[in-house]
């Protein structure tokens, strides 16, 4: 045979005959590594573009809690120690329920070490690693499916462009997801070529990669069901096989939680409040398990049909299932019901629609709220992964439908191309309204403004993204731009929403307490008060509450008052800089009080104490201002000016770099 007729039967598809159901474990379609090596970047690039317009946004939601107001992020790989020892918000002064993730802060510490205060740095950074993820599920899907490549490469363009995903890659502190995905596909690539070439080491990157998946996401741990079901269905391995590298992802787990449970205390997420998970607005079991399978729909009608999308859906965005008879939750029901006795009925075949039904179902099972309540009653980002199944039934359906060749071969990138024109055309259809969804969602991702001016229309009835909105309006730094009249109107503005979020639910604390901050920036220290107490009433554990009630007792004169409640903001969190040189100024106050009563001794103990708080709040966050101005001042007041010195000399290099950023 001639090279040139040797080309040519190498692009051409192979006449092997298609098995019915999945046979692909005993298939023998390989895909040459140029084909493979092609396809991959191209899928990596498309995955960058979609999210190519998020490079320049901005921190929003979650950001500031874990990244940009997280004194421990900011130390970045100082912090690496702290970061792996403690909770998730560790720093920000709140209760996280015992949220264990530090790979993923860890991440965001380093980040900051290398780009301070720079979110589109983080922002390209995450979309890399979706660019990276698109790459490793192509190869991992084309490994295990061992069919025509264009199936997993048609199932690939179809996950990376699904809208669904634009609250995972738009949105930095999200990253969880990312990685908690790719490291996942990492490990099932490791036990893809243990299987295969029976290499040791593959198996143990695997299981490191599924633990660094759960140091990303605790989610993660529903791989273990994941895998077993995986393996059997696509590979050849023995029953043995399958049951020790089980057990080994067993052994895995247990060594994360033993590792979480020494440093958390317990787990699974605690003190979740209702307004986070609207299913806790009733103890009737049955209507809180009705209301989580009419999520189940609204989770699938997003997949179906990913429009409109939100931030969002708390309290009370989806009401509580209150009859059985309820249309749309025996639709979802009914749907769901259909979907199991299906995969049951199937489970022989070994279909691919067996296993993604599987797959979904396993991926859903903790945030469904049927096992355990969680900290959210339905969010986007939940579907990162189970999305994964919808994106393979529908690769896997339209080349059924379309009658490809399931074990066809190809030599080339362009052969595979041109050999399945029809089932890429019929994947535009779905492709270029994904895509373009998905990149003009991005756009409200840009800052918190342009993301709740827009969600606050979507979901109206939602209290906290009512008081997200009002937030956003009051932050000092958007009433700083303010004139005097338009800062007067804001406020009320602001009021009115939270109002409102209050009336949907009173039990609210995060809204009161902003109703008290309004109203202390008002400088009406009496409602201040009330709504301080009722949100601390609510929740006296929130170390925010603590010191935002303290800072108004300050304001009306009350020092003793305030110290006890900076106190107790700090012994709930010992890196709260606020809370810290708050009561350095309590202390530096009463020091100036002493001082004037002619009781030096007294005055300068105060100060000392004073100027510790003063460097305990730079040393949590060397870039806090107040910290220096104060430390300066005190020093002063003991007559001691030149050890103030350095202070007013790294108060000079803050506010310099500050300058330089704007």
């Amino acid at each position: 045979m001639s090279k040139k007729n040797k080309k040519q039967a190498k692009q051409e598809p192979s006449k092997q005959a298609e098995k019915p159901g999945l046979k692909s474990k005993s298939a023998s379609v390989q895909t040459p590594k140029g084909l493979t090596r092609l396809s991959c970047i191209i899928l990596a690039a498309i995955a960058f573009l979609l999210y190519s317009n998020t490079l320049n946004h901005l921190y929003v939601l979650d950001d500031f809690s874990i990244i940009k107001d997280n004194p421990m992020t900011k130390k970045g790989t100082d912090a690496l120690g702290d970061i792996f020892s403690h909770s998730y918000r560790y720093g920000f002064g709140s209760d996280d329920g015992g949220i264990y993730r530090p790979l993923s802060k860890a991440m965001f510490a380093i980040e900051w070490e290398i780009a301070p205060d720079d979110p589109g740095f983080s922002h390209l950074v995450g979309v890399i690693c979706y660019a990276i993820t698109a790459a490793l599920l192509f190869i991992t899907l084309n490994k295990f499916l061992k069919v025509n490549v264009a199936i997993p490469f048609v199932i690939t363009l179809l996950y990376i462009a699904h809208p669904i995903h634009t609250e995972v890659v738009a949105n930095i502190k999200s990253r969880d997801e990312i990685l908690s995905l790719l490291f996942i596909l990492l490990s099932l690539l490791g036990i893809h070529r243990h299987i295969e070439k029976k290499d040791t080491l593959s198996l143990i990157l695997s299981f490191v990669a599924f633990f660094l998946a759960l140091l990303s996401k605790e989610s993660s741990i529903t791989y273990l069901a994941v895998v077993p079901v995986t393996i059997w269905f696509f590979t050849n391995a023995p029953r043995r096989l399958n049951m020790i590298i089980s057990f080994g992802m067993i052994g895995t787990t247990m060594i994360y939680l033993i590792l979480h449970y020494n440093i958390i205390g317990n787990i699974g997420i605690t003190n979740i409040p209702v307004v986070d998970n609207s299913l806790l607005a009733t103890e009737d079991l049955g209507k809180q398990k009705a209301t989580a399978i009419l999520i189940m729909g609204h989770y699938m009608k997003l997949l179906l049909f990913p429009h409109p999308l939100s931030c969002d859906y708390s309290f009370n965005t989806i009401p509580i299932v209150e009859s059985l008879g309820d249309p749309m939750f025996l639709l979802a029901f009914l749907i769901h019901a259909a979907l199991a006795v299906y995969a049951f009925m199937k489970w022989k075949t070994r279909s691919v629609l067996v296993w993604c039904i599987i797959f979904y179902f396993v991926t859903m099972s903790l945030a469904s709220n049927l096992l355990y309540l969680i900290g959210t009653n339905m969010a986007e980002r939940l579907l990162y992964i189970p999305s994964l199944a919808f994106s393979v039934a529908t690769g896997w359906l339209l080349a059924k439908v379309m009658k490809i060749n399931m074990n066809a071969s190809y030599g080339s990138f362009s052969g595979m191309i041109t050999a399945n024109g029809s089932l890429l055309g019929v994947a535009m259809i779905f492709f270029i309204p994904y895509a373009y969804k998905t990149y003009d969602r991005n756009n409200d991702w840009e800052t918190v403004k342009t993301l709740f001016d827009q969600d606050v229309q979507t979901v109206p009835n939602s209290s906290h993204m009512l008081f997200y909105h009002a937030n956003m309006q009051t932050n000092t730094d958007s009433l700083k731009k303010l004139t005097p009249d338009v800062r007067l109107e804001t406020l009320k503005r602001a009021l009115e929403e939270l109002n409102a979020a209050l009336k949907i639910y009173e039990q609210f604390p995060d809204a009161h307490n902003q109703v008290g901050k309004i109203y202390f920036e008002l400088k009406n220290y009496e409602l201040a008060t009330k709504a301080y107490e009722r949100a601390l009433e609510l929740n006296p554990k929130n170390a925010t509450y603590q010191n935002n009630y303290g800072t108004c007792l300050f304001a009306n004169g009350k020092y003793a008052e305030a110290e006890k409640f900076f106190v107790k903001a700090i012994e709930l969190d010992k890196e709260y800089n606020d809370a810290l040189c708050n009561l350095g100024s309590v202390y530096g106050t009463l020091g100036e009080i002493n001082f004037k009563q002619g009781k030096a001794a007294e005055a300068n103990a105060l100060f000392e104490k004073a100027i510790y708080y003063f460097k305990e709040t730079a040393r949590v966050d060397p870039e806090y201002e107040n910290a220096y101005i104060f430390l300066v001042a005190t020093y002063k007041n003991l007559g001691r000016e030149k050890e103030g010195q350095p202070y007013q000399t790294l108060l000079n290099q803050v506010q310099q770099k500050k300058k330089q950023k704007k």
